[in-house]
């Protein structure tokens, strides 16, 4: 295929380019004038006795132009390491601006506990400046963590030794990842393709190919098991000292930082995975019917992904006609979402080829400086990776829609940023359903809105359970490779019960979520946005033409509040309630009764 390439040399021409070390070099300069200024207020934080606005002001205000700069640095140079794993300029650079970030965190870090735990007195007046009013919110969360913070050496000693601790383990997965070769068992023949390559043939209409690549990826993950154990029991590990240690004033656990990062409350998981386990037998169906249509009384594991097996269904689908069932599909729910798509693809901000050293996966990512998203795939032509291409198009434009907004207010939380991304997805499903021209097409896109239910219902569930039991165990110690299979056994036999011939054992090492080092579970937050952008889609005939406004709305909130608040504020729903949950639960429940009606 003819797979596009992203254009990111527009925001640097290479890691030597005049502007990408102009850009460090600044950066550095402006770190060494705030340490400077934070030093000269040093005791004052520590035991106030004037009043230190001004000079906080001044701080805050040069942090945001630091981390500007910072972020367009690292995005650059993840962008190169993600589109090869073996770029050594990239690695190296890499490393150096971890240091950098490291060091800044550091620097800050007086300023930061100040702001956390001051008076509210002492506060309020520090963002009544307009430029930082817009950071006010993020600030006002930071304070919730008062209680947590440990003295200002400790903070300081954990960030310090993050880099070359804690996130090493993350970056030694994908070390491993984005160089590990795949062993292909196929018609009496061996190949060896990327792991990138090999998740994509999962995805493949041809049974045979699905079932080597998956055994491929098994036996691939089974010879690196020691160290996959490793990285995940060193990650659980560092987070639950980490916990200990801030639980001096009131209990803090493995959940408590993921839940912050979200912006959820506790009581708000809770409805919403009771809500989705008290329909688990009818999501089961689901998977059943699926098994059926495969001529099957069961799911292989290497089925959960395929596209529907009809006669008629194309195995493979040009990027440029996958790329146009997207647009107009976006453009039917509004013409600026349609027009966004043609906006990535001229400015060349997307990828997708397929490259031997490839990192695996799809995500967006975005330059900050310029406020440009840009689109990371690698994309074989099936239904799925439409699907994702979809997605991940959903996020960019998340982040398009907020660039003209204050830099603390484009960070939005995962659960509220996959809405997004899980509303385009259903966009896409919605429209290949209604302009379906027979009963055939209606039952492969039927497939696609199906699969994505037992994903979404099913698989991340039990990704949930298998992160919340391990961490439980490794309280107590460090688990072998053997028990983490177990321990994902358990969890899928829970959640598919008897729709799967057999659990996919070696998940734990082969799903790179796990082994992230900045974000822990995860997997609920797609749980969440699944039902959340449903929840908004069902509207849309109730609100006509105001819908999009609306949504535009709810996009531009994300930053600027919790997940709770920001529904109520637009819903007027309480998600702290399982019933919140329950009725986009039945929304899907009626797609099942279409899938089987269509069967």
């Amino acid at each position: 295929m003819n797979l596009p390439a992203w254009d990111i040399e527009s925001e640097y021409p290479s890691l030597n380019s005049t502007g990408f070390l102009a850009d460090q070099k600044k950066a550095e300069m402006q770190m060494q004038q705030m340490t400077g200024l934070i030093q000269k207020v040093s005791q004052q934080l520590a035991h106030p006795q004037s009043d230190l606005t001004l000079e906080l002001q001044k701080i805050l205000l040069l942090h945001s132009e630091i981390r500007v700069l910072l972020s367009n640095l690292s995005t650059y140079v993840s962008c190169l390491e993600n589109v090869d794993a073996k770029d050594e300029k990239a690695k190296a650079k890499s490393s150096e601006i971890s240091n950098l970030k490291s060091t800044f965190a550091q620097s800050f870090k007086p300023v930061q506990i100040f702001l956390t735990t001051c008076d509210q007195k002492v506060f309020d007046p520090i963002f009544q400046k307009p430029e930082l009013q817009g950071s006010l919110f993020t600030w006002q969360q930071e304070r919730t963590l008062k209680n947590q913070m440990l003295s200002e050496k400790e903070e300081v000693l954990l960030t310090a030794l993050s880099p070359t601790g804690f996130a090493a383990w993350g970056d030694l997965y994908f070390a491993l990842s984005g160089t590990m070769k795949v062993k292909l068992e196929l018609n009496g023949k061996t190949e060896q393709v990327g792991l990138a390559q090999a998740a994509g043939m999962v995805r493949s209409s041809q049974e045979s190919l699905r079932k080597a690549a998956w055994q491929g990826i098994q036996l691939a993950w089974k010879e690196q098991q020691e160290s996959a154990a490793a990285i995940l029991n060193s990650l659980a590990g560092w987070r639950l000292e980490v916990c200990h240690k801030r639980s001096h004033t009131e209990p803090v656990d493995f959940l408590s930082t993921p839940l912050f990062q979200n912006r959820i409350q506790k009581e708000t998981l809770t409805a919403m995975m009771t809500a989705v386990e008290n329909n688990k037998s009818e999501i089961q169906e689901a998977a059943l019917l699926m098994a059926k249509m495969h001529g099957k009384k069961k799911l292989d594991p290497w089925d959960l992904l395929a596209p529907a097996p009809l006669p008629h269904a194309s195995g493979s689908t040009d990027f440029e006609v996958g790329l146009g069932q997207i647009r107009k599909a976006f453009a039917s729910a509004h013409s600026e979402f349609g027009e966004f798509v043609d906006l990535m693809e001229k400015n060349k901000w997307l990828e997708a080829r397929v490259l031997p050293n490839k990192g695996p996966g799809a995500h967006c990512t975005g330059f900050i400086k310029s406020r440009t998203p840009r689109v990371f795939q690698t994309y074989m032509g099936s239904h799925q990776d439409i699907s994702t291409l979809a997605h991940e198009l959903g996020h960019a434009y998340h982040s398009w829609v907020l660039k003209d907004l204050p830099l603390d207010q484009l960070d939005y939380p995962m659960t509220l940023a996959e809405t997004a991304s899980i509303f385009a997805e259903t966009v896409l499903k919605d429209q290949l359903l209604a302009t379906s021209q027979s009963r055939e097409q209606k039952l492969e896109f039927a497939w696609a809105d199906i699969e994505g239910a037992v994903s979404l219902l099913l698989n991340i569930p039990a990704r949930y359970e298998f992160e919340y039991n391990f961490h439980q165990k490794r309280k107590e110690r460090a688990l072998s490779a053997r028990e983490l299979s177990e321990l994902t056994d358990q969890a899928w036999k829970k959640w598919y019960g008897d729709t799967i011939t057999q659990p996919d054992s070696m998940f734990w090492a082969s799903k790179m979520h796990f082994s992230f080092h900045d974000a822990s579970f995860y997997n609920f937050p797609y749980t969440f946005g699944y039902l959340f952008a449903l929840s908004i889609y069902s509207r849309r005939k109730e609100l006509g033409s105001d819908f999009w406004p609306k949504y535009k709305e709810i996009l531009r909130d994300t930053g600027r509040m919790t997940a709770e608040d920001l529904i109520l504020k637009h819903l007027g729903e309480d998600i702290r309630k399982p019933q919140f949950w329950q009725k986009s639960i039945d929304v899907v429940k009626g797609s099942i009764q279409n899938f089987k009606s269509l069967l």
